[in-house]
């Protein structure tokens, strides 16, 4: 199975099939950010959770920087097939309200 990363003009990430189907939101680790902070607060990397699969990088991705991707499980989404990523807000907001949640 291959997955593409996409990336759009506003930073959004997103990881889609070869349908083009969000499969899950993504975002890039902050330079103040730990992995293990991360994981703890339930952002696995990529790589973990699609460990098997065939990545490919979209527009505005280098292939090498695949590994640095984080994805937002869990969150609620609309039913069925889309082919735009859907944003409430952005993924540091989500990670300062995990963050603030957590005190």
């Amino acid at each position: 199975m291959t997955v593409m990363v996409c990336m759009d003009a506003a930073g959004a990430v997103w990881i889609a099939n070869g349908q083009g189907d969000i499969l899950a939101e993504g975002f890039f680790k902050m330079e103040d950010e730990t992995e293990d902070e991360l994981r703890q607060m339930g952002y696995p990397r990529l790589l973990t959770v699609y460990p098997t699969v065939h990545l490919a990088a979209g527009t505005a991705l280098d292939p090498a920087e695949l590994g640095e991707v984080f994805l937002e499980v869990g969150r609620p989404r609309e039913p069925g097939p889309t082919t735009v990523p859907r944003r409430d807000d952005t993924p540091a907001q989500d990670r300062a309200r995990a963050s603030r949640l957590a005190e």
